[in-house]
């Protein structure tokens, strides 16, 4: 990329203490960086099918990883909410990401989300736990009562980030702060948690620190409506409903029956009719000033009356093109102020590539990866990292001549065997002249930011290690009168 648009160069803007207090000045640099540097920044990959078929089809085994492991979180109100927890296998506090899926995603299957958690956990310098939405079929079978919506997750999140940052709890050892991040219908409890976290966290920090929601759902019942009522679309999203709630009639009895194409229509007119109250909700749980936890399923899910005077931000990235939770229907509500918000804590940024969070495949991968990195690192003022670097001597008489005007310098890695410590990099550099000259350098894994223990390294782990350096890795040349030097630098957590 050029220097204009590297993602190195917007991710230390990102993190400027003037920009970083501000979250309409944060959102406001992310939006101008994508219009500003879109001829470098999108692949042209934007037809829908392409969109959706690659974001289905990568290839990625979370639940075979050895860094995630499957949990189970217990919750009041006997819920039973299961997770995939990555640790980078060392006593560090870090940043600690909790990813909320969208809908009907469970931790055993989750295609869509895939990405972010590459993303989150492999290319970043945080922990994380991915939870299932409340709509997978997991949470149908696991838990007595069903209920969907930013109002239970939400509630579930603020619980979550309560334990994590409680000295009680073992995980807290590893915890710097606490951030969300949902997906589609699972953004709708990001959004509310954000919410909840003002009036529930203790006088010295926030339980929540910052919060990140993609394409989220803004409007439930609207958005509701719109998947139930809308032709061949809502034709299609029925009989999916259908496949991945298979067990939903044994908790609702009501639904073994329902005209053709109505499942989703009847399973949600249920809900609202068999709704008491949210599933996990206790009293030391404060609500807004004037929210009330009863029946009125609706009400409780459209909580932004109440959403006053929150400080932690909360970015918003969304695709103008989305069927499923369409732009204009909610984020482009709170984007043009069509929704009174009584809070600056949120700020929208509106893609016009990708369709319904699809952009790591209309977008520059490192780029999307950098702001969301950045955007963690800018709200963790307790956690910090340290440069680790090796730098290698290019003054013999085989270089003699070869660094006279500018350089381009490029590198591949090389993907480690199962039982090296070591992985390859294949670094090239061309000058003016258009020579080509090339070296290899060999980089001790220990000195990375993950802990690998097993004795031979994984086809998951080999991936990773790739990914993390594609991404994190910098390579530059010093040059002066006397003699030049190859300097390549990588971060890790201190």
């Amino acid at each position: 990329m050029s220097t204009s648009c590297n993602p190195n160069v917007w991710q230390a803007r990102m993190l400027d203490a003037r920009v970083k207090s501000s979250a309409q000045i944060q959102g406001a640099l992310v939006q101008k960086y994508f219009q500003e540097c879109r001829t470098e920044l999108e692949t042209g990959d934007n037809s829908g099918l392409v969109n959706l078929r690659k974001m289905m089809t990568m290839n990625y085994n979370p639940q075979g990883h050895p860094f995630l492991r499957r949990v189970v979180v217990n919750l009041p109100g006997n819920v039973r909410l299961k997770g995939l927890l990555g640790l980078k296998g060392d006593f560090k506090r870090r940043p600690f990401v909790i990813m909320r899926l969208g809908i009907f995603s469970s931790v055993e299957d989750f295609r869509p989300e895939r990405a972010w958690l590459m993303m989150l956990f492999e290319q970043s310098p945080f922990n994380v736990l991915v939870l299932e939405n409340m709509t997978s079929g997991d949470f149908v079978a696991d838990n007595n009562q069903f209920s969907f919506g930013g109002y239970d997750e939400g509630i579930q999140n603020l619980l979550l980030a309560r334990m994590l940052r409680d000295s009680n709890e073992p995980l807290s050892k590893v915890v710097d702060s606490v951030h969300m991040f949902g997906v589609s219908l699972g953004g709708h409890g990001v959004l509310f948690s954000s919410l909840l976290s003002k009036y529930n966290s203790p006088a010295n920090y926030p339980l929540i620190q910052s919060s990140l929601a993609f394409c989220p759902v803004v409007h439930l019942q609207e958005t509701m409506q719109n998947l139930t009522q809308s032709g061949v679309k809502s034709a299609f999203v029925d009989l999916w409903s259908r496949r991945r709630l298979s067990g939903l009639d044994q908790k609702l009895p009501s639904l073994v029956q329902y005209e053709s194409f109505s499942f989703l229509t009847k399973a949600i007119s249920e809900v609202v009719r068999n709704y008491h109250g949210g599933l996990s909700y206790i009293s030391n749980v404060k609500l807004p000033p004037g929210m009330k936890d009863g029946a009125e399923f609706w009400a409780l899910n459209d909580f932004w009356k109440s959403y006053n005077d929150v400080q932690e931000p909360v970015m918003i990235l969304a695709t103008s093109q989305d069927p499923l939770v369409p732009f204009e229907m909610n984020s482009q509500n709170i984007a043009n102020k069509k929704l009174k918000i009584g809070s600056k804590n949120v700020k929208v940024v509106e893609l016009p590539q990708g369709y319904h969070c699809t952009l790591p495949v209309p977008y520059d991968w490192k780029a999307l990866t950098t702001v969301f990195q950045s955007y963690v690192l800018s709200h963790s003022p307790g956690f910090h990292l340290k440069e680790r670097n090796l730098t290698v001597d290019l003054s013999d008489d085989e270089w003699k001549g070869f660094f006279e005007g500018p350089v381009v310098t490029n590198f591949e890695v090389r993907e480690p065997a199962k039982d090296q410590k070591f992985v390859r990099l294949e670094i090239k550099m061309t000058n003016g002249k258009k020579d080509d000259r090339s070296m290899n350098l060999s980089l001790p894994l220990s000195e990375f930011d993950f802990r690998f223990l097993n004795k031979d390294l994984t086809l998951s782990e080999k991936e990773m290690i790739v990914r993390w350096l594609n991404q994190n890795l910098r390579v530059s040349l010093m040059q002066n009168s006397a003699k030049a030097s190859l300097k390549v630098t990588w971060p890790v957590a201190l």
